[in-house]
């Protein structure tokens, strides 16, 4: 499956104040190589600040990261989500 967002940011406070919705969507969070999470949520902006303030050993140990994000209806998330995974 094919990610349809080209936009990628620094997962860091600023790139996701100015650029992620308070909106329903898909988000990834990612380093040069590889996928490390692929997330749903009705508010993109707190899941990912979320993510940020207390994030999981695996996003702790893998250094630099980025993200990306679409926003998809929330009766269509869960769905994307599993197709992105």
């Amino acid at each position: 499956m094919v990610y349809d967002n080209n936009d990628t940011f620094a997962f860091g406070y600023r790139a996701i104040d100015d650029k992620v919705p308070t909106t329903s969507g898909v988000y990834t969070i990612f380093t040069s190589r590889r996928w490390l999470y692929v997330g749903e949520s009705d508010d993109m902006k707190q899941s990912l600040f979320g993510h940020l303030n207390a994030p999981s050993k695996c996003l702790v140990r893998r250094g630099s990261l980025s993200f990306s994000f679409e926003v998809i209806p929330p009766e269509q998330r869960v769905n994307r989500q599993r197709a992105l995974i």
